[in-house]
C-alpha cells in the first residue's frame, strides 16, 4: 500500500450508498443500521470500495478478482456469501487481510465458517465480535487461533438519539393518550417469541400491582422469524399476547405503538421512564435498543444476556436481572426485575441519576465517532497485511466444535426441507444434545441453573413459576406452559404438598410450615424445580427497595 494514500477497504457487504436514513437488510432493520454506520465510520478511516456482484452470475469470479485487485483490506463476514472472496484471495496469492465481522453468527456455532475456512484465512486476518460473549463462544469453538480478535461495540446516530426536552415528551405522551405525570416503561424491538414480550407482560402486571397508573409501551413490528433450533415459529405470536394482556387485566395499560424509526423513536425514548427488555434470543450480540435507551438519558432494566452486558452498567445506568440457563430453557428473573422496576418508579431522584449516567456512558461509547475511532485502529493493526501463505491454517476446531458440528448435520440442518413453501429446521437440542445448547449459549447467559448450587438456597428465598403453569392434581403432574421450552414432570405427593404451595409470596420457611415437611426435603424439591426451569428464586434481603 503506498502510505500517501488512504487505504482501500474492499466491502462486501454495507449500505452503499450511504444515506442518512438505513434500509432493511433481510428482514431486520436492525441490520440495515449496523450496515449503514459501519460504512460511514469505514469512510472516515479509509476509501471504502463496494462489491457489487453482477447480474451474470457465470461472471463472478473475475468480477470478484478484479474487485481484490483493487483494494488494500478486505472487509467481509462469516456468512457463506465471503467464501468466495476468501478463496480467489489464496488461491491468487494476494496479501490482502480481511477482518470479519461475527455479526450474530457464534451463537449458532460460527455459521459457514468454523470447518470449510480454516485454510482460506490467515494469521493476519481478523474477527471482530460486538460482545464479549461472543468471543467467548469463539474461544470454546476453537483448539487455538492465530486470528488477531476485537471486541467494539456497535454505534447509534446521536444526532437523533439524545435527550429531548419536557415538551417534546409531553407532546408524545399526549398522543399516546398518557397523562403526563404516570410512570412508563417501553419496549423497543422485534415483536417475536425470541424476545420474550410474554414475560415482559407479566413482569408489568407485577408492576401493576404496586404501581397501577404505570403504562406499557411496545415498539416494533411482528416478524415470521423463527427460533429454528427449537422448532418454533412465531405465528400469532402477537395476538396470543393480547389475549395475556387480557387475562393479566393489563390491556388498558398496554400501547400497541408498531414500528418506529428516526426521530419518532427517539421521542418514544424521551416519553418513556425506563427502557425494559426480557429478551433471550439467539442473536442478541449488541443491545441496539439498550444503546439507544441510554444515549437518549433513559435507563434500562433488562436481562443479563448477551451483548446487552456490555451495554447496561449494573446500578450505574440500569439493573440486570438474571437469565438463567437451565435444563430445559431460558428463564429470566422476571418477578425480581417487577421489584427493581417499582423501586425505580418511585424514585424519580435515582431515575433521573441514572438517566445522566446513561446518556454520559452513551455518549462515550456508542456514537458514530467512537466507532470510526475503533474501526481506524482495527485498519491499521491488520495493514500492511500478509507477506506470504503457509499451510498451516489459522485456527482449530475444539472437540466441542467437532460435536456440534457433527450433531447439526445428524439434526439434517443443512438438509432442511420445505413446509408449505417455507424454510422449515429441525431441532437441534433434544436428550443428551441439549448439552451442546449449555455448553454453546454459557457466555449469553447470567449463569447455568446449576452453578448456583443447592447450597445457596435459604429460608427467605421466595420461589414462583418462571413461566405460566398447570397444576393436575388427579395425576400430580406439574406443566410448564413456556411457548419455546414446554415441558412436565410427575410429583410423589410430598412434592406435590410443597409445589401447591409455590405463590411467589411464601417464603421457603413458610412452604415448609405449611406443607408439614422439612426444609431439607423442601430445598431439594424446589431446587430440582429450579434445576428444570419450573421454578425462579426471589431473595426479599436482595430486593429491598
Amino acid at each position: 500500500m503506498n502510505d500517501n494514500r488512504r487505504p482501500r477497504i474492499g466491502m462486501l457487504w454495507g449500505d452503499f450508498p450511504w444515506t442518512s436514513a438505513p434500509r432493511k437488510l433481510g428482514k431486520l432493520w436492525s441490520m440495515g443500521r449496523v450496515a449503514r454506520d459501519i460504512t460511514y465510520a469505514l469512510r472516515q478511516t479509509a476509501e471504502v470500495v463496494p462489491y457489487l456482484p453482477p447480474e451474470d452470475k457465470t461472471e463472478e469470479r473475475e468480477e470478484m478478482k478484479a474487485f481484490l485487485h483493487r483494494i488494500d483490506l478486505l472487509w467481509a463476514d462469516v456468512y457463506p456469501s465471503s467464501a468466495l472472496a476468501l478463496t480467489l484471495r489464496k488461491e491468487l496469492g494476494l496479501g490482502i487481510p480481511a477482518v470479519l465481522f461475527a455479526g450474530g453468527a457464534m451463537p449458532k456455532g460460527a455459521e459457514a465458517m468454523l470447518f470449510p475456512w480454516r485454510q482460506l484465512l490467515h494469521a493476519k486476518d481478523g474477527i471482530l465480535f460486538t460482545c464479549r460473549a461472543d468471543q467467548q463462544i469463539w474461544k470454546r469453538l476453537v483448539q487455538w487461533s492465530h486470528l488477531q480478535e476485537w471486541v467494539i461495540p456497535l454505534s447509534v446516530d446521536q444526532t437523533v438519539f439524545y435527550p429531548r426536552t419536557a415538551d417534546e415528551r409531553q407532546e408524545t405522551r399526549k398522543q399516546l393518550s398518557i397523562q403526563p405525570d404516570a410512570p412508563v416503561l417501553l419496549y423497543v424491538g422485534r415483536l417475536n417469541v425470541q424476545k420474550n414480550l410474554h414475560t415482559l407482560l407479566h413482569l408489568f402486571a407485577a408492576v401493576k400491582e404496586q404501581v397501577q397508573d404505570a403504562y406499557l409501551c411496545i415498539v416494533g413490528e411482528e416478524d415470521d422469524i423463527a427460533f429454528g433450533e427449537f422448532r418454533v415459529r412465531n405465528t400469532g405470536y402477537v395476538e396470543w399476547l393480547r389475549g395475556i394482556s387480557d387475562s393479566l387485566r393489563i390491556s388498558e395499560s398496554v400501547r400497541w405503538v408498531g414500528p418506529r424509526f428516526g426521530e419518532e423513536l427517539a421521542k418514544m425514548y424521551s416519553a418513556a421512564d425506563v427502557a425494559v427488555n426480557m429478551g433471550f434470543y439467539h442473536r442478541e450480540n449488541f443491545g441496539l435498543s439498550q444503546a439507544e435507551a441510554a444515549s437518549c438519558g433513559l435507563p434500562v432494566v433488562c436481562t443479563a444476556w448477551g451483548g446487552f452486558k456490555d451495554v447496561v452498567r449494573h446500578g450505574e445506568t440500569g439493573y440486570f436481572v438474571d437469565a438463567v440457563l437451565t435444563k430445559n430453557g431460558i428463564r429470566a428473573d422476571w418477578a425480581s426485575g417487577a421489584k427493581v422496576l417499582v423501586n425505580l418508579l418511585r424514585q424519580r431522584s435515582l431515575r433521573e441519576e441514572m438517566g445522566r449516567r446513561a446518556a454520559q456512558f452513551g455518549k462515550k461509547h456508542f456514537g458514530l465517532e467512537a466507532l470510526a475511532n475503533n474501526l481506524r485502529g482495527v485498519a491499521y493493526e491488520v495493514l500492511p497485511g500478509i507477506t506470504s501463505w503457509g499451510e498451516e491454517g489459522a485456527y482449530a476446531p475444539s472437540e466441542f466444535a467437532e460435536r456440534y458440528e457433527a450433531n447439526k448435520r445428524a439434526s439434517g440442518w443443512y438438509g432442511a426441507g420445505e413446509l408449505q413453501g417455507m424454510k422449515w429446521q429441525p431441532p437441534m437440542f433434544q436428550g443428551k444434545d441439549y448439552e451442546l445448547y449449555e455448553t454453546l449459549m454459557a457466555p449469553y447467559s447470567t449463569r447455568l441453573a446449576e452453578e448456583w448450587g443447592m447450597e445457596s438456597v435459604t429460608s427467605e428465598h421466595i420461589p414462583y413459576f418462571a413461566a405460566s403453569v398447570t397444576l393436575d392434581s388427579d395425576r400430580l403432574l406439574i406443566l410448564n406452559e413456556d411457548p419455546i421450552w414446554p415441558h412436565r414432570r410427575f410429583l410423589t405427593q410430598q412434592e406435590w404438598d410443597i409445589v401447591w404451595h409455590i405463590d411467589g409470596i411464601r417464603t421457603l420457611e413458610e412452604i415448609v410450615r405449611q406443607a408439614g415437611t422439612e426444609f431439607s426435603s423442601c430445598v431439594h424439591v424446589v431446587w430440582s424445580l429450579y434445576l428444570e426451569g419450573f421454578v425462579l428464586f426471589l431473595n426479599n434481603s436482595t430486593f429491598a427497595a
